[in-house]
């Protein structure tokens, strides 16, 4: 937010450019402009006014947008603060193995390139364990963890290869450490075990961020946000390689001869264990196996063990505090409210001579003048109510379902601006067959929604630009997607069956169904446009059972799949008059002679309310039909069977009224290759209803585990995408 207003416009500027348009305007005919002329008064009346509302809207912009209570909201305003937008999710190992390492129970995280691209190795080492807790049932919960927090993040093309908790290799530390003769043995002795403990897992000394991390900081090093590792290597820290840092713990005053002593780890049996381990410090819990020596001029120091472990204690706690507020406060809250001013305006001849106004209501020219002041004060007030309700007007969800368009104008082009402040643009729709089952006032009100959702969505869309789908959560890439170009993800439901068994059987003709009544029976009136229903976006759709009964052309309740398309069509369903004086409902079916009867009634208004039903129910079979899954090959690999690392299929309803048309495919797959990471292939599939059917029952039994499920659902895909 941008918080120094620009210089006000001067009056002595405005003034002399004011007058400057006066002589052109007027040419030869005025040649008197000094002070005393009235044209030059009214000119200086009018620019002392708006100097007065350019200062007004000079104002801080805290000024400006707080409300009438002193408040400005963020939330409201679509002003998103720098922790609902930084730091993104991973983009490199380093990012990943950070994010990873905050899982609680994880001290730190390795991750490595796996045996092909996109597949990753990553190793736990975990944090060091309470006393008492069962290791293996905390191995069991942090690997648990680790791949939840990894499917969570996962960039779209990646997945685990192989995850493993490393096993805790003991190691005694030795060395000789001079102190400061105020120091407290014990306390020294234990923040050297802990830095050390750290130093081994990867957390080298002074990751700790003390005066905390400015938006700055996580734009250069985000991964310091995340106190990420300083190196990825995995290997045995030299010691040597950190005795400044560990001299510079309080009260120490040298080191030498430091260095640690593995033991190899075993099973309960005494057998030594394979696999992969990670050495671990032993704080000494008796004061014999302490082999650390604390001296004070030279002279060895006793020390007590106990001590020396509630001291750790301490110790890591301290750490742990510093370590969670890694957030400098002044530099991620939002700015304080500002002032609330008053934007009212004072007339344009207020500070005039009473003398002068008088001798202006006298002259000849006063009503001339009394009309030119009310449409000055009326404009200035105008301008200043602007400023007022400018808190109002930013608004996000102001007048969001309004049915003017000019309003709907000024609240689209508004939102478009606020979008383009966080870097983005919506998508052009002119053409793009968007709009299929709107009419022109519901394009209106959508196109407030559409921006409104999209608007809300943009920090969590940026923050994991191109994470893939996991469970329930579509990933960024998908729902992005699916706010632009208006379709539903894939669900559990299922979109092949969204339309209740009322979907395409992909017939060319209806089953023993054939139109009823004769076109040429039709009684045209005086006006044929009086045969089509205008649209309703209040009509309520019928249910299903009526829905079947007003649709004759359905057989076993399917429906060929080009009346399923005219079926959403609202011109493709007429009201007219019976020769007994009742009205029916037809449905054109396309046939050359005969309409399909849908219903009969006593009076025109129930035929047309009717109607306009019939037309909701069948947009709502399309609408429920629409959507997408994303399918990354990665993820249907199994065991000897070959996968394309950077390739991913997005599933789309192919039978609607709205996907049929080359216009909106043309559109979708746009957004596709705009919104796509550069490294992977996203190629779109168009199916028919018959083959989302199987698609989704394949897809469902993948996701439930099913291996071979998986192997068809791969088949599956490769076989369409060939045949297309």
């Amino acid at each position: 937010m941008t918080l120094e207003p620009p210089a006000p416009i001067d009056f002595d500027t405005l003034s002399r450019t004011a007058i400057g348009h006066a002589q052109a305007a007027s040419g030869n005919i005025w040649t008197d402009y000094n002070i005393h002329d009235p044209g030059v008064t009214l000119l200086e009346q009018t620019c002392y006014a708006l100097t007065e509302v350019s200062f007004q809207a000079t104002h801080t912009t805290p000024d400006l947008l707080t409300n009438a209570k002193g408040d400005i909201k963020f939330d409201e305003l679509s002003l998103f603060l720098p922790a609902e937008t930084l730091p993104g999710d991973p983009v490199t190992l380093l990012d990943l193995a950070a994010e990873l390492a905050e899982v609680a129970g994880a001290a730190r995280v390795l991750i490595s390139r796996g045996p092909q691209i996109g597949l990753l190795d990553a190793v736990i080492i975990p944090a060091p364990a309470a006393p008492g807790t069962d290791a293996k049932t905390i191995t069991t919960q942090v690997l648990e963890d680790v791949t939840r927090a990894f499917r969570a993040r996962r960039p779209l093309g990646c997945d685990l290869n192989n995850l493993h908790v490393a096993e805790r290799a003991p190691a005694q530390l030795s060395g000789i450490v001079e102190i400061t003769g105020t120091a407290i043995p014990e306390r020294v002795a234990a923040e050297i075990y802990y830095h050390i403990s750290a130093i081994l897992r990867g957390q080298a000394v002074g990751t700790e961020i003390a005066a905390g991390a400015t938006r700055q900081t996580v734009y250069d090093h985000p991964q310091t946000y995340l106190h990420a590792p300083s190196d990825q290597d995995g290997k045995v820290p030299n010691l040597e390689n950190h005795l400044t840092d560990l001299r510079a713990i309080p009260g120490v005053s040298d080191i030498t001869d430091m260095s640690l002593a593995r033991q190899k780890p075993t099973s309960p049996q005494g057998e030594e264990t394979a696999g992969v381990h990670y050495l671990d410090l032993t704080v000494p819990e008796i004061s014999s196996d302490i082999d650390l020596v604390l001296t004070l001029n030279g002279v060895p120091l006793t020390l007590d063990a106990n001590q020396i472990l509630e001291e750790f204690v301490r110790v890591s706690a301290d750490h742990i505090a510093k370590a969670q507020h890694h957030l400098e406060a002044a530099d991620w809250a939002p700015p304080s409210p500002g002032q609330r001013r008053s934007f009212e305006t004072a007339p344009v001849d207020a500070l005039l001579p009473n003398v002068y106004q008088a001798e202006a209501r006298k002259s000849p020219e006063a009503q001339l003048l009394e009309r030119y002041r009310a449409a000055i004060n009326a404009h200035l007030k105008d301008m200043s109510a602007t400023l007022r309700d400018l808190p109002s007007f930013l608004k996000r969800s102001t007048q969001e379902n309004t049915a003017d368009p000019a309003v709907q104008r000024e609240r689209v082009a508004l939102l478009d601006f606020l979008i383009a402040h966080q870097g983005e643009e919506m998508p052009k729709t002119l053409h793009a067959g968007l709009h299929t089952y709107r009419t022109a006032a519901e394009r209106g009100s959508f196109g407030i929604r559409w921006r409104l959702d999209f608007l809300d969505a943009l920090p969590r869309l940026n923050r994991g630009r191109g994470s893939g789908p996991e469970g329930g959560k579509p990933g960024t890439f998908l729902e992005k997607f699916r706010l632009l170009a208006d379709l539903k993800r894939g669900n559990g439901e299922g979109l092949a069956r969204a339309g209740q068994d009322m979907s395409p059987s992909g017939a060319a003709e209806p089953a023993g169904v054939e139109p009823d009544f004769p076109r040429s029976e039709l009684k045209l009136p005086a006006n044929s446009f009086d045969m089509l229903i205008p649209r309703s976006i209040y009509a309520d759709p019928l249910s299903i059972d009526a829905l079947r009964e007003a649709s004759p052309w359905l057989s076993d309740a399917s429906c060929p799949s080009d009346l399923f398309v005219r079926a959403a069509s609202p011109s493709c369903f007429v009201v007219s008059e019976k020769a007994d004086g009742t009205f029916g409902v037809f449905f054109d079916g396309g046939h050359a002679t005969h309409l399909f009867t849908c219903a009969v009634f006593e009076t025109h208004a129930d035929a047309v309310t009717f109607t306009q039903r019939l037309r909701a129910s069948w947009k709502r079979q399309h609408m429920f039909a629409e959507g997408a899954y994303l399918v990354e090959d990665i993820l249907l690999r199994t065991a000897g069977v070959d996968f394309a690392p950077n390739t991913a299929t997005l599933v789309l309803t192919g039978w609607t009224a709205r996907t049929t048309q080359p216009t909106y495919r043309s559109y979708v797959e746009g957004l596709i290759h705009a919104l796509s990471p550069a490294h992977l292939l996203i190629e779109p599939l168009w199916l028919e209803h018959q083959e989302m059917v199987q698609f989704e029952d394949l897809h469902h039994q993948y996701l439930a585990g099913d291996v071979e499920a998986k192997r068809s659902l791969r088949a599956f895909l490769s076989d369409r995408k060939v045949s297309r």
